[in-house]
């Protein structure tokens, strides 16, 4: 049998700083999977235990939560978000490549969409500038709530570099080509990554148009690529990924984009869907479920974006919700997408994601199945600290 006590034992922090969850059904996202009559026990911001109740001891003077009948969950992560700052929609489209941008300066904690997101379930977002240009600068991947400085609710700065390959690009300035923008956009990831290269080495100066790529070279930041039909895919897998060995992950990936499921999942490469659900396939002559037909690449790291505020942030579920009935695998494998395989997208799996020892004590409480659109959030918990309950705050959705 656990004891608190042995939790207790190897530090310095109070009894008052541990607090254990029951819920009828604790969800971790990892290998215990769904466990029933479950536990999860915090120590200040972050998870202890996660386990059965009948497995666990109570120690005297720890903080007890039933929650009841209810699930307890990891907190959703949103890898595609315009709503974390002031201006929704960074779009400074001086030029094609905009590397020396980011979106730290326009991070706004606590704003109303993301109180919206909050009430959603959602814990960790994506905050990244617009399509408007090939490059649009990089994003900063932060809490949806649990703070009130910037520097309080920043998980990572900068979060990913955003690309967006063809679609809204190719109406910049009078209108360019998909070659040019192919060009274009290896030219100067080419450039950064070997500005970073001698930069490590000691062999290049300082350059604040390619400072962030320092990240991006061993490999700590993802590039997050608005990227949908097949053949822009394609580029996407065959120039970030197998040419200049980038941790790229594919973010829309809509109409007939799946097609390239088999080389993404070869390369491990994961697909951030959405908001786009479905479409109609001329080739075949159906309407078909765009998640779908990624699922059907064995091993693909699946999951879903609302692009909000393209789609409102809460609806993320939704999107997931979506997916399966459209025939993308199952509740658990889109609940999944929306933790574990998100974080795992945006490299933060060593952060949230999970119900595991270790990680942030960012967690939900659903009234049932997160993925059933009957389900509500009753609780959330970023970082340990309760940021909403439908007790004393007015539930929004």
């Amino acid at each position: 049998m656990f004891s608190l006590l042995l939790v207790l034992a190897a530090s310095s922090q109070q009894v008052d700083d541990t607090t254990v969850y029951f819920a009828s059904k604790v969800y971790t996202a990892d290998e215990q999977g769904m466990i029933n009559n479950g536990v999860v026990v915090t120590k200040g911001d972050k998870i202890v235990y996660v386990g059965k109740r009948s497995d666990i001891e109570i120690t005297d003077g720890v903080t007890v939560v039933d929650l009841g009948r209810n699930w307890l969950v990891p907190g959703l992560v949103e890898p595609h978000n315009h709503i974390a700052g002031s201006l929704r929609d960074l779009n400074d489209t001086v030029f094609l490549t905009n590397p020396e941008l980011q979106t730290a300066e326009v991070v706004v904690p606590n704003n109303p969409m993301m109180r919206d997101a909050v009430a959603g379930g959602i814990t960790s977002a994506l905050f990244i500038p617009g399509s408007g240009s090939n490059m649009g600068g990089f994003g900063m991947l932060v809490k949806t709530a649990g703070g009130d400085t910037v520097e309080e609710v920043t998980v990572r700065g900068p979060g990913s570099l955003k690309v967006a390959q063809a679609g809204n690009p190719e109406r910049y300035s009078f209108g360019v080509g998909r070659a040019l923008m192919n060009w274009n956009t290896r030219d100067t990831l080419s450039k950064g990554l070997e500005w970073a290269k001698d930069y490590d080495a000691g062999k290049a100066k300082w350059n604040p148009r390619y400072s962030e790529f320092l990240g991006l070279g061993n490999g700590t930041v993802p590039v997050s690529v608005h990227t949908q039909i097949y053949q822009v895919v394609l580029m996407t897998l065959t120039m970030q990924v197998k040419e200049l060995g980038l941790r790229s992950f594919i973010d829309h990936g809509t109409f007939d984009g799946y097609k390239t499921g088999p080389i993404a999942a070869a390369l491990g490469v994961p697909v951030m869907n959405g908001p786009r659900q479905f479409w109609f396939d001329r080739s075949n002559a159906r309407i078909m479920g765009n998640a779908a037909g990624w699922s059907e690449a064995e091993g693909l790291i699946l999951g879903y974006n609302t692009d909000s505020p393209v789609v409102p942030q809460e609806e993320l579920p939704l999107q997931a919700a979506m997916g399966v009935r459209l025939g993308a695998g199952t509740n658990e494998t889109a609940l999944k997408g929306m933790t574990a395989y998100a974080s795992q997208a945006l490299l933060m799996e060593d952060v949230a994601g999970r119900l595991i020892e270790g990680l942030d004590a960012d967690m939900v409480c659903w009234t049932g199945d997160p993925v059933d659109p009957r389900s509500s959030v009753l609780k959330v918990w970023i970082r340990g600290k309760k940021v909403y309950d439908t007790d004393s705050d007015k539930r929004r959705f």
